[in-house]
């Protein structure tokens, strides 16, 4: 199945809105982005779920789909399930809850609910997971390494929230296939019901239970990649290229002598690895590639139906699995980057900001660029608008 997704209309940064309470998103971000909580009543009145829960059914028990069913047993026991997850529990059951990973990749309506969080980079969104809960039903206390806005889309939850280091030491319990606090006391506490919102940052416990039945929370979540990972991603980016760059050399060591300590590594080859991983860094435009292309490249379970060419006199959109960005020197997507200039640089950008390219934009495209929107479109990733 493949998502279509609706062209994006970015909001002015500037301008206030009801999703962040009143504030504007330059506001927000000033505020609260990574320091404090935000809870938002009717942040989005009338809020509609973006899938019923027969949908949703159907996306568990799918290959495609990243999925996990929790479910809180007498004494406090937890048991969780990986997807696919053929047959779930009597919608009346008790205390248990189905969490979809990246509905936003495969219901339109869920794209349209993550495109409103768009005053973030690209960069740093991720994902809308959507929970849905049976009455009691959650997850238990802990804590997120990432910002998450948790929106009440059905039914009603209670939420208690605290600091790490004062509602909870951070340590985990043994007993359960979960990442579940070991203690935990909130220093707040509300009940979220359908349109509400509330943000927290990174390190802020919380503990979300379904008050009735029919519960739905969508999380929009945040990419906070380690420096460890990155760095680890980006050089093997830094060192993938298909031909040798220019000035490459082979390690040699003709001075080396006879050694009574073979297990030791030779200065001169540490001094050589350590100057192989500078250069391929100091390339000029290597590192920007290299980031650019990590952070555009699309998630495992990923894929895209190949279409045609553009019909011509067309507007284009990208589909909702595409991730395109862009710096001064490249744009990227889908993993893939290339070097743009001048107006084809401009309209690339803005498709890139906006999602979306009005058929007169895409008259004003080179031949080159039309070509790479064209192979784009027969690969699935741009559709016609």
């Amino acid at each position: 199945m493949t998502a279509k997704t609706s062209p994006s209309s970015l909001p002015p940064i500037d301008g206030k809105t009801p999703l962040l309470g009143g504030l504007s998103p330059a506001q927000f971000m000033k505020r609260h982005w990574q320091k404090q909580p935000l809870l938002v009543r009717q942040a989005l009145p009338g809020v509609q779920p973006p899938i019923d829960r027969a949908g949703l059914a159907r996306l568990a028990a799918s290959e495609d789909v990243e999925s996990r069913l929790v479910a809180q047993q007498s004494g406090d026991r937890w048991t969780m399930r990986q997807g696919p997850i053929a047959k779930l529990p009597a919608w009346s059951k008790s205390q248990w809850t189905l969490l979809v990973q990246g509905l936003d990749l495969h219901v339109p309506a869920a794209h349209a609910l993550l495109s409103r969080f768009r005053f973030v980079p690209e960069a740093r969104l991720d994902d809308l997971m959507l929970s849905y809960a049976s009455d009691g039903g959650g997850v238990g206390p802990h804590f997120d390494s990432y910002d998450v806005f948790l929106i009440q889309v059905s039914g009603k939850r209670h939420w208690r929230i605290g600091r790490l280091g004062v509602s909870t030491t951070g340590a985990l319990r043994e007993d359960v296939p979960l990442k579940v606090l070991s203690d935990f006391e909130p220093e707040q506490e509300f009940t979220l019901e359908a349109g509400d919102m509330l943000y927290l940052p990174p390190g802020w416990a919380h503990d979300g239970v379904a008050v009735g039945g029919d519960c739905m929370t969508a999380s929009v979540g945040f990419r906070s990649p380690w420096r460890s990972e990155l760095a680890n991603e980006l050089l093997v980016r830094l060192t993938d290229d298909e031909e040798a760059p220019r000035g490459d050399r082979m390690y040699m060591d003709p001075r080396q002598t006879a050694t009574a300590e073979p297990g030791r590594i030779p200065e001169q080859l540490l001094s050589f690895a350590r100057e192989a991983v500078m250069k391929a860094a100091s390339q000029p435009l290597a590192l920007e590639r290299a980031l650019g292309e990590a952070l555009t490249e699309p998630k495992p379970r990923v894929f895209f139906e190949p279409g045609e060419a553009l019909p011509v006199g067309q507007g284009a959109q990208l589909s909702a699995r595409t991730r395109m960005m862009y710096d001064a020197a490249h744009i990227f997507i889908n993993g893939q980057s290339f070097r743009a200039g001048g107006r084809d640089a401009t309209l690339m950008r803005r498709f890139a900001d906006q999602r979306a390219m009005s058929a007169a934009e895409v008259r004003r495209l080179s031949d080159g660029a039309r070509e790479l929107l064209d192979q784009w479109t027969e690969d699935g990733w741009v559709l016609p608008a």
